[in-house]
């Protein structure tokens, strides 16, 4: 994977993933009323940037363990 690759797919997938889980968790633990998309957007936003460090520095060592396991 080349590193211009690397860099879009890592910012797109946190992103996605950010997205879609800090939307369920909220509207799931505080109810989808009228205030839930600005929890929505304040989860997020906190959200993405973990979503992406993790995604740069723990996936690919899970990428690793996988390889490793299904050899």
């Amino acid at each position: 994977m080349n590193s211009k690759l690397f860099w879009i797919t890592a910012l797109m997938s946190s992103f996605a993933m950010a997205l879609m889980m800090s939307g369920v968790l909220s509207g799931y633990k505080l109810g989808f009323n009228s205030e839930w998309p600005m929890i929505w957007l304040e989860s997020f936003t906190i959200a993405w940037p973990c979503a992406l460090l993790l995604n740069l520095t723990v996936l690919p060592q899970i990428r690793r363990l996988a390889a490793w396991i299904a050899a």
